[in-house]
C-alpha cells in the first residue's frame, strides 16, 4: 500500500468511526445494524467490513479512540494545574465543553458495555481505568498526600465526580441556558466545597464552642 492509499485508509477509517459514534449514541448498540452505518458513512457494507470485523469491534474501537483523546486531554490538565483543584477544574471543562455527541461516548461505555463479549469487556475495562479513571483518581490521590483534601478513598471520589458529571454525557442533555463554563464552575465548587453556606458553618461552629 503507498502512501496515498495509506491515507485513503486512513481517511475512511476515521469517517466511519466519527459517524458510527453518532450513530451508536443515538440508537444504542442492540438498534444499530451495520448496514446503517455503512449508509452513514457513504461506503460499501463490503468497505465497511474491510475495516472492522463485527459492529463489536467497531464500537470498542470508537470507545478506545476516545479514552486515548481523554488520555491527551488529562495529560494535559495535569501539565497546566498547578494544585489538585485545579487540574480537576481543567479536566472538567475540557470534558463537558466538547460536543455533546462526543462526550456521550462516557455513557455509552457504561451503558451498553453488557452487549459485548467478555473478552471484549475486560479488555475494555483495563484500558478504561489506565486512561480515564486511574488517572483522574491519580490527581486526587496526589491531592490528599500533599494535603490539599482530606484523607479520603480517592477511587470513590472519582466516581462521586463522574457521578455529577453524568447526566451532561446525554447528546440531549440541556445546560439550563447558562453556558458551560458557568455550569462546571458550580459543579467543580459544589464537588470541593459542598452547598452549605461558609457563614453559616462559621456560625454554626461558634454556636457548638
Amino acid at each position: 500500500m503507498n502512501a496515498s492509499e495509506s491515507a485513503e485508509t486512513a481517511e475512511t477509517r476515521a469517517r466511519i468511526l466519527a459517524e458510527a459514534k453518532v450513530l451508536f449514541s443515538r440508537h444504542g448498540y442492540h438498534g444499530l445494524s451495520m448496514r446503517i452505518i455503512a449508509q452513514a458513512a457513504q461506503i460499501s457494507k463490503a468497505g465497511l467490513y474491510y475495516h472492522f470485523a463485527d459492529k463489536e469491534e467497531l464500537f470498542v474501537a470508537i470507545l478506545t479512540s476516545y479514552l486515548d483523546e481523554l488520555d491527551v486531554l488529562i495529560r494535559g490538565a495535569e501539565a497546566e494545574g498547578t494544585s489538585c483543584r485545579t487540574r480537576i477544574n481543567l479536566v472538567v471543562h475540557r470534558i463537558l465543553a466538547q460536543p455533546s455527541e462526543q462526550r456521550a461516548v462516557i455513557r455509552l461505555a457504561s451503558q451498553e458495555m453488557g452487549e459485548l463479549s467478555e473478552a471484549a469487556q475486560q479488555a475494555f475495562h483495563k484500558i478504561y481505568y489506565e486512561k480515564f479513571i486511574g488517572r483522574i483518581a491519580a490527581i486526587l490521590q496526589q491531592g490528599i498526600e500533599s494535603g490539599e483534601l482530606r484523607p479520603l478513598d480517592s477511587t470513590v471520589a472519582t466516581w462521586t465526580l463522574l457521578g455529577m458529571m453524568y447526566p451532561y454525557f446525554y447528546p440531549s442533555s440541556s445546560l439550563h441556558n447558562a453556558s458551560t463554563s458557568e455550569i462546571v464552575d458550580q459543579l467543580v465548587t459544589i464537588y470541593f466545597d459542598g452547598v452549605s453556606n461558609p457563614a453559616d458553618k462559621a456560625s454554626a461552629t461558634s454556636r457548638s464552642q
